[in-house]
């Protein structure tokens, strides 16, 4: 009996330590994971080839060199709240996206930069692949969304900000 108990226990304690190492070991690609790193898995990378997803210090240079435009798919009010600045508001209508003139009229070279909430927000992506198919062919979905953006600090602007069609004022 007291060989049993010894087993067990010894037993007992090898799973405690491979939880341990399996936990210490994997810990960097857990950490990943929840900065959404490995969410382009999950795109049909394949099916999109000019969509790809970008980090937030990407999301920052791109907007900091002024060469892309900032798409935001948030609900209206959302945008209104709070928003990176400069950024066009393209919110999700009940059958999908309406992309408004003001955007189908820019090059379809254009660096375009989508982001939501973040988080498990599917919004940017659905709309990167509603651009994709109206033929933009460069498209970065900031997977980190409005939650990431604000958290660094970064710059933010309140209110309508721009419409559609770059002008100030709300969308069409």
């Amino acid at each position: 009996m007291k060989e049993v108990r010894r087993l067990v226990v010894q037993a007992a304690a090898l799973v405690a330590l491979g939880a341990v190492v399996g936990a210490a070991v994997n810990f960097p690609l857990v950490k990943r994971f929840v900065r959404g790193e490995f969410r382009e898995t999950f795109f049909e990378a394949a099916r999109y080839p000019g969509v790809r997803l970008i980090t937030l210090q990407e999301a920052e240079d791109l907007w900091a060199g002024g060469q892309t435009v900032l798409l935001d798919a948030r609900p209206v009010e959302a945008f209104a709240l709070g928003h990176a600045p400069g950024a066009r508001n393209i919110p999700s209508a009940r059958d999908g996206f309406e992309v408004p003139a003001g955007v189908l009229a820019l090059a379809r070279e254009a660096v375009l930069v989508v982001y939501c909430e973040g988080g498990d927000c599917q919004s940017s992506l659905a709309l990167a692949r509603r651009l994709h198919d109206e033929g933009f062919r460069d498209i970065r979905v900031f997977s980190g969304g409005w939650d990431e953006w604000r958290a660094a600090g970064l710059p933010e602007e309140q209110g309508e900000g721009r419409g559609p069609q770059g002008e100030s004022g709300a969308q069409e």
